[in-house]
């Protein structure tokens, strides 16, 4: 049986638990989900792994998903608590970075710099050469969208050091594709 979208796999998986459904859910959803976890860690065969532990994880728990909000979502939530557990992130990683960045004092004019957009290429690999902590804060601030509350509750950091190690990991990020 072919499957034309996530909700009707979905809907076969949840009724019968059939695993050509839940594989059709795989094939349909692992390429975006690879990215994800690419994104935090910094080498392919943690992502593969982070990427099978979440499909494990979303077979598992998959009598949690309510239908509030988009399946799609769901197991991408399930993948960034995934990493974020695989990079076993504690406070120290956020107090000091060794990066000089008095050189990358980010100015209000520059603040477009950062939001331009970059080739997946070229900014993957600037962020895979950031420390894990600012690579961590750079994925969730800026593009998983969490406010700062919720990064602090994520990391057990505060939301002032949420917003103080994104200015500092924006400046390193900055400094990484400028020298590219």
């Amino acid at each position: 049986m072919k499957f034309s979208s996530i909700h009707i796999a979905l809907d076969a998986f949840r009724d019968s638990l059939d695993p050509k459904a839940f594989n059709a859910i795989y094939k349909m959803l692992s390429p975006k989900l690879y990215y994800v976890c690419l994104r935090y860690l910094k080498n392919d065969a943690d992502a593969q792994d982070a990427l099978q532990e979440t499909f494990v994880t979303a077979y598992r728990k998959i009598d949690s998903f309510q239908g509030q909000g988009s399946f799609e979502g769901w197991i991408r939530r399930i993948a960034v608590n995934t990493c974020l557990a695989k990079l076993r992130i504690d406070k120290k990683q956020f107090e000091q970075e060794d990066y000089d960045l008095d050189k990358a004092r980010i100015l209000p004019e520059e603040e477009e710099y950062l939001q331009k957009e970059e080739t997946e290429a070229r900014l993957l690999l600037a962020l895979k050469e950031l420390p894990d902590g600012y690579r961590t804060i750079i994925n969730l601030a800026i593009l998983e969208d969490y406010s700062h509350r919720e990064i602090g509750e994520l990391l057990n950091i505060t939301e002032s050091t949420s917003r103080s190690q994104l200015t500092r990991a924006k400046a390193a990020l900055k400094l990484k594709l400028e020298q590219r």
